[in-house]
Formats: C-alpha cells, sequence, structure tokens
C-alpha cells in the first residue's frame, strides 16, 4: 500500500485566514459564483456569501479558529472547517486535534448541518464524534427575496443574543463529547491485540455478513475470503502513517486509525466522492461501527 498522509481535502478546501472577508474566502477558493439549481425567486448572488459570513461568526461565538473553506459535489455543498481548543495527546506524541464542520447541502442554503470531528495529526484521520449538540442550526443570514425595491430584506446579518448562546452551548457540547473521546482514546492504546484479532475486527467492519471461524483459518484462508476494504484495512493497520507509534502499535487504537485511514484516504473513485462519504455518507457509519466494535475488544 502506497500510504500518504495528505489532508482528505487536500485540492478541495483551501486555507484561509479569519480576516479576510467572506467574499475574499469565496474567491480564494473559487466559490465566488452560485449553484445554478438555487430557485430562481431567490438572490443567486448572496447565497454563498451571507453562508461564509454565517460560518465566520458561528466560529466566532463557538471560539473555534476557521482554517478551511471548500466546496464538494460541483459546489452543491459549501463547508468549513474550524479548529477547537479540545487537543489531546497519546501515547508516542500521537496528537489528536478537534474540530467543527459547518456544511450547506441545502442548496437553498438555509439549513447548516454541525459536526465535531477529531483529526489525527500524523495520518489526517477523520472520526466524527457525537454529541448532545443538535446537528443543524438555521442560517439566520440568508435574506429572504421581495418583488418590490430594494427586492433583498435588509435586515442585519449579525447573531443576535439569543443565537450566540444556542452556538455556544453547541459548542460546549461538542467540546465535552471530544474530551470523553479522548479518555476512550487512552484506554483503546491499553487494548493489545495480535494479527487474528485485528482480521475478525476488519471482519466484523466490513463483512459482518461472513459466516467463518475466523480463529481457526491461515492467514493465507482470510486473505481469499477478504474483500478489497478488508485487505486493505490490515493492510493499513501495520502500514499507514503513525500506526509505527506507541499509539497505535498492535492495539485497538490503530486497529481503528487503520479503518479511518482507508476511508479518508483510500476508498471511493474520487476524492470529492471519499470525503462526501466520510463526512455525509456510508462511511461514517462504518467509522462509527469500527469505534463501537473497539471499544468492545
Amino acid at each position: 500500500m502506497e500510504a500518504t498522509n495528505q489532508r482528505p481535502w487536500q485540492g478541495i478546501g483551501v486555507e484561509v485566514d479569519k480576516n479576510l472577508s467572506s467574499r475574499e474566502m469565496l474567491y480564494k477558493a473559487k466559490l465566488d459564483w452560485e449553484v445554478s439549481k438555487i430557485p430562481s425567486q431567490r438572490p443567486k448572488s448572496y447565497g454563498n456569501q451571507e453562508t461564509i459570513r454565517f460560518f465566520k461568526d458561528f466560529f466566532g461565538a463557538a471560539e473555534a479558529e476557521i482554517e478551511t473553506v471548500g466546496g464538494l459535489d460541483a459546489a452543491r455543498i459549501l463547508w468549513s472547517l474550524g479548529r477547537l481548543k479540545e487537543n489531546f495527546i497519546l501515547k508516542g506524541g500521537d496528537v489528536v486535534k478537534s474540530y467543527v464542520l459547518l456544511a450547506s447541502r441545502d442548496e437553498g442554503r438555509e439549513k447548516i448541518e454541525v459536526q465535531f470531528l477529531t483529526i489525527r495529526e500524523s495520518c489526517f484521520n477523520m472520526l466524527k464524534i457525537s454529541s448532545n449538540a443538535k446537528p443543524y442550526i438555521k442560517n439566520v443570514f440568508r435574506r429572504t427575496f421581495k418583488p418590490t425595491f430594494p427586492f433583498l430584506n435588509q435586515k442585519a446579518q449579525k447573531f443576535d443574543d439569543e443565537t450566540r448562546k444556542k452556538v455556544r452551548d453547541m459548542a460546549a457540547m461538542g467540546n465535552k463529547a471530544i474530551s470523553d473521546f479522548a479518555e476512550n482514546a487512552r484506554l483503546l492504546t491499553d487494548k493489545k491485540v495480535d494479527n487474528v484479532i485485528a482480521w475478525r475486527f476488519m471482519f466484523n467492519v466490513f463483512q459482518s455478513d461472513v459466516d467463518t471461524n475466523i480463529p481457526l483459518l491461515e492467514e493465507k484462508e482470510l486473505g481469499e475470503l477478504a474483500a478489497n476494504e478488508t485487505r486493505l484495512a490490515v493492510d493499513a493497520f501495520s502500514r499507514a502513517p503513525g500506526q509505527e507509534l506507541e499509539s497505535s502499535s498492535m492495539t485497538a487504537w490503530g486497529l481503528l486509525n487503520a479503518v479511518t485511514y482507508i476511508v479518508d484516504h483510500r476508498l471511493s473513485k474520487s476524492q470529492d466522492s471519499r470525503l462526501r462519504q466520510a463526512w455525509f455518507g456510508a462511511n461514517a457509519k462504518l467509522k462509527k461501527r469500527a469505534f463501537e466494535l473497539a471499544l468492545a475488544l
């Protein structure tokens, strides 16, 4: 396996400075145009700008540092990552950083999805962290169109006290969930595994329908039964970036990160599709299953 430790959004998202205006951010990300499917009665020239303004204010209220802006699926999806402060370090200097992902998959830019993520610095594997926070928030910056001059609703585009408190509460719940996850991650680094357990684990993640007594099979037989995803994950368990660290070498934490690695860097035909599946599709559920199975070891 040819290993990579590029960011999963390499070439799809761009790093931005918080001092840039929303228009400058969109220009840098080459997103300073609108999705053609937005209903014709809405002002097409403002949707993305208003959404980026919302992202910036959300991050500000959440005490997150905006880092990246990008688009997916021909810019139908507008997204941004903001760095939180709930970072942690595992054995061997394994640094894990915390983020909040904001995404608009609604072509009218009405609803903003909110996810809390951890990103492992050694390989840029991502894991969505479940929290008690609501998974979406209304884009209060999205202005309505009127049939008479001045056509656009002129309401002020800023967070009121209620919205700011809502965002702070969401961020607090996300940070708490990441803190709890850090404790679970430390437990996983203490769980030692062997190659047989690794094979069984990957079969449970990717081929749970296979009815076989894996411990009684030789490695060659396991390889013949394994689907491509299972083989890739077993290979990644020993060869992916970061797997040589004390936290990951022959541990349950290493098993989890082998799964997140191939989901974020290997599966799907294109980088765009890979990122969509990792954040919003079936592969996000695979990661969750891998985490639950790792805890159960």
